[in-house]
Parts: structure tokens; sequence; C-alpha cells
């Protein structure tokens, strides 16, 4: 069975091709007004863009978020309670055998139906790669992303010591 391919707005996967009664993730935003006031959801009244999770399938709509990430979470909290719960995978290669692999074991990980409904994968993602990124689960719908927890680094030796090591005076 090939996988759906979702319609797409600028950035993010627009309700599914199911049934019309299906709630499905769909994230839109638009640049505040100064004029316009700020609910208790917004965590930075300063910054100019706002973010909202949309339902076509039921007309449910989220809270106004600061965070694209946050309004991605509020609509997958919406159209599939319990993903928070689900496993989390090593991070999602980007083509050929490894991406058919990777798509394989998140199949089989997750609940039958799962990515035909267009629900999200988790994956694991080093600090700074924080998005959760539309589209990427298998059916379509979001990879949202886990951090890894990093080891602390080990104390750096002292000069002194590095310096017998290497032939130095300590």
């Amino acid at each position: 069975m090939p996988t759906p391919k979702p319609t797409a707005t600028t950035t993010h996967p627009a309700p599914g091709s199911g049934a019309a009664d299906t709630c499905r993730v769909h994230v839109s935003y638009w640049c505040k007004r100064d004029q316009e006031q700020d609910p208790p959801t917004v965590r930075d009244p300063g910054y100019h863009l706002r973010y909202r999770s949309h339902c076509a399938g039921c007309g449910h709509d989220g809270p106004i978020r600061s965070g694209e990430n946050e309004a991605a979470e509020d609509g997958c909290d919406h159209a599939y309670p319990g993903w928070r719960l689900m496993p989390v995978l090593e991070h999602r290669p980007y083509e050929g055998a490894p991406l058919a692999r990777w798509q394989e074991a998140a199949r089989a990980a997750y609940p039958p139906g799962w990515f035909e409904r267009q629900g999200p994968v988790r994956e694991y993602r080093n600090p700074g790669l924080t998005r959760h990124v539309p589209g990427y689960a298998p059916g379509g719908g979001y990879c949202m992303a886990v951090m890894i927890r990093q080891p602390r680094q080990p104390r750096s030796t002292p000069a002194t010591v590095q310096g017998t090591l290497f032939g130095g005076v300590a």
C-alpha cells in the first residue's frame, strides 16, 4: 500500500485526505498586530509571530501560541491522544534504503492504522534540532523531536598531568 501524500500549505501538512470527520493536525501562523491582546498562552508578548493548531475534521482550534512546536503539540494532543507515550525512534534518515528500514521499524513499533491517520512519530534529536517537522512521519504526519540527553563531558585533565604524559615538565 503506497504511503498517502498529504496536501501542504507553506510548511505544514493540511488535513488528511481521509474522511471529513477524521481529526488531523494543521498548524497555521500569522503576524500579530500591535493592537491585538495576547492570551495567557503566549510566553513572549513582544514577538510578532503567532501559531495555532486547527482540525478541519471537527473544527477544533488550539490556543494561540508563541511557538510552532507548542501549536503542533496542541494539535497532536487533540487528534492523537496518547502520542506522548509512543516509542521514541532513532533520527529519521533522509532517503534510500535506510529511510525504508526506518519507516518499516516505525510501522512495527506503532499501533496498526496509526500512520494511515497521519499520526506523529517521536524521534530522538540532538540539541539544536528541536523543530517538530511536518510531513516526515511515515503517513505524512509530524516527526516530533525528543531531545537526547547528552552525557556530561569529563573534566579536562589539568595541564601539569598532560605535560608529564607528553614529555613536558610537570
